[in-house]
Parts: C-alpha cells; sequence; structure tokens
C-alpha cells in the first residue's frame, strides 16, 4: 500500500480589522486552499480568522503593540475590507523583526520612514493571498528578509503606506502543473516488488549531480492509483520483495483521484471566472506588483525549504483551512 507521509504543518493565526463578513471568509478560504493545495490532502498551512472587535479600525502598528503586551509575539496576517476585492491580506512580522532588528543589523537596504509618535517601525508586506503560504515560511524563519523584498519597491519603506499596489510572486495557483513546480515532491512509502519497481540504468541513476547507487520507483499502476508520477529516487540497494521502500514522487495533477476546490467546482475547469483567476490574467496584471526575478527567486533559493535534492529526508511543509 502506498502511503504518502504527511509534512509537518504551520499554523497561521489572522485577524479581522473591520466586521468578518462570509465573503472575506471564503476569499481567504478559496485562496489558501489553491495556495497550500490542500486539494492534495496535505496542505501546507492552516489559517485561523480571529474576529475581534478591538481590532476593528486598529492600525497594524496597534495591533502589534496589543498582541505583544498579550504575549503573542510571533507573525500575523490581518484580513481587511479590501480582501475580497484584491485577494490580498497583509503578513505582520514577529515583534523581533519590527522592534529589535535596526539594532542587530545597521545595514539596512534604503531609507526608513519614521514616525515620532512610533515606538519602533513596523514591517508588512500586503500579499496576494495565495502566495503567503509559499513566502511566509521564508520570512518567519530567517531565510529571506522582508526588508530586502519591500525596498525592491518601496524605496523610501514607508510603514504607513497603504500599498496598494499588491506584492505578487507571479505564480498562476490555477495552473495545475503550480504544486509540482514550487511545493516539490512528497515523501512516501511502498512495498518492493508489488508497488516499487528497481534501476541499475546509468540514466535512470543520474537523478542528481552523482549517480546514485541504484534507484527505485513507483510502477505505473501504484502510480496512477495514488495520484502521483513515476519518478526515479536515490537508493542504496535493491531491498527484496515486502520490504518497505521509502519514496519521492510529484503529485500528478491532472489525475482525477484529486479534487477541485470544495463547493465551487467550477475553478478547475474556468480559473478566469474567479477573482484569484481575473487577477492572474494580462489584463489585470497591472493591480500587482510583480517582483524582480532575482527576489521572486527566493523561494526557489530557500535553503531551508527547497533541498530538492531527492535523498532520504522529511521536507518542511506547511494546512489550509480557515477557521472563524
Amino acid at each position: 500500500m502506498v502511503v504518502i507521509r504527511p509534512g509537518a504543518t504551520r499554523a497561521l493565526l489572522a485577524y479581522s480589522t473591520a466586521p468578518l463578513t462570509a465573503e472575506m471568509n471564503r476569499t481567504v478560504q478559496h485562496s489558501f486552499y489553491n495556495g497550500t493545495y490542500a486539494r492534495y490532502g496535505d496542505p501546507q498551512a492552516t489559517v485561523t480568522i480571529h474576529d475581534r472587535l478591538d481590532f476593528h479600525g486598529r492600525s497594524h502598528y496597534d495591533m502589534r503593540n496589543i498582541l505583544d503586551a498579550e504575549g503573542m509575539e510571533d507573525t500575523f496576517v490581518v484580513v481587511d475590507e479590501r480582501t475580497p476585492v484584491l485577494d490580498a491580506v497583509w503578513y505582520v512580522m514577529d515583534t523581533w523583526y519590527s522592534k529589535f532588528r535596526e539594532e542587530e543589523e545597521v545595514d539596512l537596504p534604503g531609507a526608513i520612514i519614521k514616525y515620532p509618535d512610533e515606538d519602533f517601525t513596523l514591517w508588512h508586506a500586503h500579499m496576494h493571498t495565495e502566495d503567503v503560504p509559499l513566502q511566509a515560511p521564508s520570512w518567519a524563519d530567517g531565510c529571506s528578509k522582508m526588508a530586502e523584498m519591500m525596498h525592491s519597491y518601496l524605496d523610501p519603506h514607508d510603514p504607513h503606506d497603504p500599498q496598494d499596489e499588491v506584492i505578487s510572486l507571479d505564480i498562476d495557483w490555477t495552473d495545475p502543473e503550480a504544486a509540482v513546480i514550487e511545493w516539490g515532491s512528497v515523501h512516501l512509502t511502498a512495498i518492493s516488488g508489488i508497488e516499487v519497481e528497481w534501476s541499475t540504468d546509468i540514466h535512470h541513476r543520474r537523478i542528481i549531480y552523482l549517480a546514485a547507487p541504484v534507484v527505485a520507483r513507483l510502477n505505473a499502476e501504484a502510480a496512477k492509483e495514488s495520484g502521483l508520477l513515476q519518478s526515479w529516487f536515490w537508493q542504496e540497494r535493491i531491498l527484496p520483495p515486502g520490504e518497505v521502500v521509502q519514496l519521492m514522487a510529484d503529485y500528478d495533477a491532472k489525475n482525477p483521484v484529486w479534487p477541485g476546490f470544495p463547493d465551487d467546482q467550477s475553478t478547475r475547469t474556468d480559473p478566469a471566472s474567479t477573482p484569484r483567476g481575473r487577477l492572474n490574467t494580462k489584463s489585470r496584471m497591472r493591480d500587482r506588483l510583480v517582483l524582480p526575478a532575482t527576489q521572486r527567486r527566493v523561494h526557489h533559493q530557500n535553503a531551508c525549504r527547497r533541498a530538492r535534492l531527492r535523498r532520504p529526508g522529511k521536507p518542511k511543509k506547511f494546512t489550509s483551512t480557515v477557521k472563524v
């Protein structure tokens, strides 16, 4: 039996600065479902939206201070009245990044506008909702720096800027191949001799820079039934029939075993019919800010999350349900 090993889940907290409507909730839910590829049953992040009355109409700076006083100094997401229109949310950095990073890093890129009535410079980014699950862990884990990204298009950095041009990684999450390109392979186990085939052919073994001793992959029948693509994976030796083999494989985005959005199957066949799809069309590209290629590649260069050498090891992954 092929068993896909679930990855670790990152939980994101979100707060609304306006009364949370069904449309706001659905927009975030839909976008997180797409951006975390929850359709494959192993979403990369969960987001829980809190509709706190004391946060309605508050600035992100005030929210950061209130949460700090409550002992919550982690990053958080802000949903506002523009979320359904722009399909975008705010990602607010953790307390240390905003309050103490200037003491640690004196060579900050670009200039910063400071306000005399504020004790620190808040770092936050207005980002396409579907991109948050991919970019957030890179910022939270310190693998890339929000300051560098922000200064690439907003210099000097003004924490009060409304950021009407929404930041985008320029990924079409309605493209069925996006999961393979962005999230990479999944770890799984299968049974040698029943679900696994082996090869010592040098052309198959050259899956990384140095040839592997032997490689294995799911056979065609097992791959199809599991909704996966056949992909050769490094092995030290051929295991006898009946033994459990650890493999990696890519999701087969076109396999019908994977569902679309739970209550909106039309999203799969006509992505342009949704707000998310329209934002990804060329006619609407002016409504989003596409980062330079050097900045967009951050998720590909992220060594903390993107080691794709097809060697044994469990990747850090990130669910996608929205709770109110």
